[in-house]
């Protein structure tokens, strides 16, 4: 008997992520228009914005908020593809706070010139301009130049809101600078002694413990594998090789989607535990003066694609380890690495997430890194909002009973998981996070104080942080090999 014939479908051409459209498409786009606040010289600081228009009367649009006194870029902000009726009420809103429509050539020459200004004292933009600047034309002589004067009174002049901030910029200032070309205030400085902020141990000194202890590091892992075993052996050349360690080819990755997932998976998840095994209790010197090889980093992008919830739970062992390996494997890379592949495979098991978030004694910042993943299931599945806002809502409870022992969660951890929520522009826990607040062991260099979470949730400008994270395994290792691979 003959087969039946299967009719093809055509496959349906997927929409450009927002990241991809302001790298690839976003200058194809005619100006609109362009708003900068005009008190940006005598206050220092003020947002430039341009707008670009679709054809289809969508509007994309680029925020910089410019430091025109010291820092340059401070933040960057972009919305791809919104409708006409949400662009009015976004510059409705903007133009309450005193912005004013100037040309594209000001525009222009107040983000390049706050760039450049800022580069001088040592000080890069925000992370964010590499892909907002898109929105902008190219810095070339195609564009009339036309010269600002920034600083204040010939100098470079921080305006720091905490001594926190302060220590964050001052020893670039004084590695670039002499001591008669820059100057600084600390809005909030309570009348404080002033000290050597280039010596301060930020770690260990009592000014930034003010807000509490941290955890004490207690975990106490099972027994990993003591010895590797894998059913497809061409892994483990790719994997180790240090040649490969912050990306692979296209074809490489093509192959290695190709073994059986159940195979593949199986290792993956044998090539973490017996790193993790190597690595977990100490990372010795010779560890460190070996060539690097991205082993676990590699499992763990190929694990977003094939794992279960087994895999899961594989994910979470590496988050219970502590700060040396955090930084022996993933160094700053370690959020783009894991909260994807923990998105991916706890999307539909927010109970294990949650019995992790409830867990004594782990390292603040892998802690934190699970609060990254669950506001990305919120981001990325409005349907899932109020499973989500309940969820947090329990660990907002759990945080403030537990605040004062430290153990579960200390005032670092606290305040990230209320980043998290304002990324997710969760209002309605505000009275949940007012009694968070009421313990006095939020870490306010973090998240801000109570009045200024309170406006950010409550503002009615939402941008969506879940373009933050690349999903596609493609262009993850693209984008990690660009971001890592030159360093």
């Amino acid at each position: 008997m003959a087969k039946n014939k299967k009719r093809k479908v055509q496959p349906q051409k997927q929409q450009m992520s927002p990241q991809q459209f302001m790298k690839e498409k976003v200058r194809n786009l005619p100006i609109e228009v362009c708003y900068m606040n005009p008190e940006i010289w005598e206050i220092g600081e003020g947002n430039v914005i341009i707008v670009r228009r679709h054809p289809n009367d969508k509007y994309t649009i680029g925020c910089f908020l410019i430091d025109v006194f010291c820092l340059g870029v401070k933040d960057v902000i972009y919305r791809v593809r919104i409708d006409e009726e949400e662009y009015k009420g976004l510059i409705e809103h903007l133009k309450s706070g005193g912005l004013k429509a100037v040309s594209y050539d000001e525009a222009h020459n107040v983000v390049y010139g706050a760039v450049s200004f800022a580069e001088e004292a040592g000080i890069m933009p925000h992370k964010d301009f590499h892909i907002g600047k898109n929105i902008l034309e190219e810095d070339t002589d195609d564009v009339p130049l036309i010269e600002y004067t920034y600083g204040k009174e010939g100098k470079y002049f921080l305006v720091a809101n905490s001594r926190l901030e302060l220590s964050k910029y001052l020893p670039t200032l004084k590695k670039n600078l002499s001591e008669r070309e820059f100057d600084y205030i600390i809005m909030d400085d309570d009348d404080e002694e002033e000290e050597d902020y280039e010596e301060i141990d930020l770690k260990n000194n009592p000014m930034f413990k003010r807000y509490g202890p941290d955890t004490i590091y207690t975990y106490e892992h099972p027994e990993y594998l003591t010895a590797l075993s894998v059913k497809n052996e061409e892994l483990i050349p790719i994997f180790y090789d240090p040649k490969n360690a912050y990306g692979l080819t296209n074809e490489d990755i093509d192959h290695i989607l190709s073994i059986p997932a159940d195979s593949l998976r199986h290792d993956l998840e044998q090539i973490i535990l017996h790193r993790t095994g190597e690595t977990c209790d100490e990372i010795t010197d010779e560890m460190w003066k070996a060539e690097y090889n991205a082993s676990i980093t590699h499992a763990l992008f190929f694990l977003s694609e094939v794992g279960n919830e087994e895999s899961l739970d594989v994910v979470l062992e590496v988050l219970c380890q502590s700060e040396d390996y955090r930084d022996f494997h993933f160094g700053d890379s370690a959020d783009e690495v894991i909260v994807p592949t923990l998105y991916k495979l706890g999307r539909n098991h927010l109970d294990k997430l949650m019995e992790f978030a409830k867990k004594k004694g782990l390292y603040t910042y892998n802690h934190a890194t699970v609060f990254d993943a669950v506001t990305l299931i919120g981001l990325l599945h409005p349907e899932r909002r109020n499973e989500i806002i309940e969820w947090y809502r329990e660990m907002l409870q759990f945080a403030t009973e537990k605040l004062p022992e430290t153990q579960y969660f200390d005032s670092t951890l606290a305040s990230l998981m209320v980043c998290d929520i304002m990324d997710l522009g969760a209002k309605e826990l505000i009275p949940e996070i007012e009694e968070l607040f009421a313990t006095n062991l939020v870490d306010l260099g973090c998240c801000g104080n109570l009045n200024e979470v309170r406006r950010t949730l409550l503002s009615p400008i939402f941008f969506n942080r879940a373009d933050d994270y690349e999903l596609d395994i493609y262009r993850r290792y693209e984008k990690h090999l660009k971001q890592w691979g030159n360093k």
